[in-house]
């Protein structure tokens, strides 16, 4: 009787054990199934690349604006906003000056191979000064920001022996500079704000000279 009921009670757990042990070991998976854990795993994998990707862009782009505003407000510290398309305004009249053939007119002092398009919308200037190629271009078109309507914004390009050092846009009314897409520091930058303080000043010198002129001729003319 005994040994009944040990077997008994010995079989159930032996029963029980075993399914326990079916219930919880891993089942062979058809192909189908392999595929989707196959392809849940890569998804996941993708999931986690797209998500460091994204992190990474974020940071690079973070860096970049980060960069870029660096440029902009030494760019305006220096003043090459304003030193570059005015001295643009003045060279790019060179041309016509020395081929109207006038002999009052002079190039500045140590400039040659003057050449230049004289547009308002898209003028560019080039001269060799001191053994260095300069060349200034700009172009002006209407700003397409809904605060900026009617004004003008200007892409302005200076190049050094063929290599562009500043590429900037400004607007047209405050010369603010709006972004900056290419900057090089280097001498070249003390070179033109020299060169085109110098010019600035001879031109307002040559413009009180002849103004003085006039107010003198309207004097002669009065009598007392």
């Amino acid at each position: 009787m005994i040994q009944s009921v040990l077997l008994v009670v010995v079989t159930a757990l032996a029963t029980w054990f075993i399914m326990r042990w079916v219930r919880w070991s891993p089942r062979p998976l058809n192909r189908e199934q392999r595929e989707i854990g196959s392809a849940k795993n890569i998804g996941t994998q993708l999931d986690g690349a797209r998500d460091r990707a994204s992190v990474f862009e974020i940071e690079r782009n973070r860096l970049a604006v980060a960069k870029a505003v660096k440029a902009a407000l030494w760019v305006t510290e220096s003043r090459l906003n304003f030193a570059v398309p005015e001295l643009l305004k003045m060279a790019q009249l060179w041309v016509g000056q020395s081929k109207a053939g006038s002999k009052k007119w002079k190039a500045p002092a140590g400039v040659t191979q003057i050449e230049g398009f004289d547009d308002p919308s898209s003028p560019w200037a080039a001269w060799t000064f001191e053994d260095h190629h300069w060349r200034i271009e700009g172009q002006w078109e209407p700003s397409i920001l809904p605060e900026e309507v009617g004004e003008e914004i200007g892409a302005c390009k200076v190049s050094v022996d063929e290599q562009v050092v500043l590429d900037m846009t400004i607007s047209g009314k405050n010369r603010e500079v709006m972004w900056i897409d290419a900057l090089t520091v280097g001498p070249w930058v003390s070179d033109l704000l020299a060169f085109s303080g110098a010019q600035t000043f001879e031109a307002k010198a040559r413009s009180s000279a002849k103004s003085a002129r006039q107010n003198q001729e309207r004097a002669d003319n009065i009598r007392w």
